[in-house]
């Protein structure tokens, strides 16, 4: 009885099989009449054959199917039609580009003008559904800024000024997304790695001592690139004494560009010191990669704050001397 039940599964799949195909070949064969009766220049005719593929289900979403309905639309100078085809099309893929050999020159200038009209605001679309991408942690965030960043990049985009910070902005969230999806899958990885040296000791066994910090590394180490500044605010200076200051703060970055801690390498004047420690805490970074993943950072920043009279009080700049005359 099962082997007779088995066997009429296998017919049955075997004939909606064949039907699939039946259907897919015979959505081809009309495709290739469409495409026949556009060269010919029965546009009318080719459209009701196009219309008629659209009604089945096979080739419904098909890139040539809606190609060819731009192209006997804007032959038939039906301008809003051929615009919302158009708009379908590249709304559906926005870096979607017409054949440059199939596509008359009336056509590809349609389609120009109203893909460049679109892009703004498929590229605005796009980094909205990316930030809330990455606002929600989704792993997929970082291919959707380097999908906004394809768009930006468009030469029917590239000569607006009109995002050259949203690209910046975009690029930033990328490596963001990227640094953080790395850390999530080193802290994965060491986690089944505890949990494997955690079963191997035994399920009564109780851990002795404290984890072992992270190795932090220095400018010079090899397949080391540094971390880059995001915010780096340095606090305003009241000095008395009028004169230049100089001195260098150490800071510690971690796998997540946060310093965790701040001390004075050479200090400056002891109530500015603990104003810019307070506020190194508070800095930002792109973290620090080693062999490509995120890693702890020791940064030196040196530090020039002037408070002679003949200058305004700043941090790491250098004063002019006084004009002598």
């Amino acid at each position: 009885m099962s082997v007779m039940r088995t066997s009429v599964s296998v017919v049955l799949a075997s004939v909606m099989c064949l039907a699939w195909c039946a259907v897919v070949a015979a959505d081809d064969d009309l495709l290739g009449r469409a495409k026949d009766l556009y060269r010919s220049a029965a546009y009318d005719e080719a459209l009701g054959v196009l219309d008629s593929i659209a009604a089945s289900t096979s080739l419904v979403d098909s890139v040539e199917v809606n190609e060819y309905r731009v192209f006997c639309l804007v032959a038939l100078d039906r301008k809003d039609e051929a615009r919302n085809a158009i708009t379908a099309l590249v709304s559906a893929n926005p870096s979607y580009q017409l054949s440059e050999t199939q596509a008359s020159p009336r056509v590809r200038a349609a389609f120009k003008e109203v893909r460049q009209s679109l892009l703004p605001s498929l590229v605005q679309h796009a980094y909205a559904e990316a930030k809330a991408a990455f606002d929600r942690k989704d792993p997929q965030a970082a291919t959707g800024f380097e999908r906004v960043l394809t768009l930006l990049h468009d030469q029917d985009l590239a000569s607006s000024s009109e995002f050259a910070d949203l690209a910046v902005v975009a690029a930033a969230f990328r490596d963001l997304s990227a640094a953080r999806e790395t850390a999530a899958a080193q802290l994965q990885t060491a986690a089944a790695l505890s949990a494997r040296e955690n079963a191997s000791i035994g399920a009564g066994s109780a851990a002795r001592g404290r984890p072992a910090d992270p190795p932090v590394y220095r400018d010079g180490e090899p397949n080391l690139t540094p971390a880059v500044t995001i915010t780096q605010t340095m606090p305003p200076a009241h000095l008395s004494e009028r004169r230049l200051w100089t001195g260098a703060i150490e800071i510690l970055i971690d796998e997540t560009g946060k310093v965790l801690s701040a001390q004075m390498a050479t200090p400056v004047q002891a109530t500015y010191d603990k104003q810019l420690i307070q506020a190194a805490l508070n800095w930002k970074y792109r973290p620090a990669l080693k062999d490509g993943m995120p890693a702890r950072y020791i940064k030196i920043i040196n530090v020039r704050v002037d408070s002679r009279p003949d200058c305004s009080i700043a941090v790491m700049t250098q004063c002019r001397p006084q004009n002598s005359n």
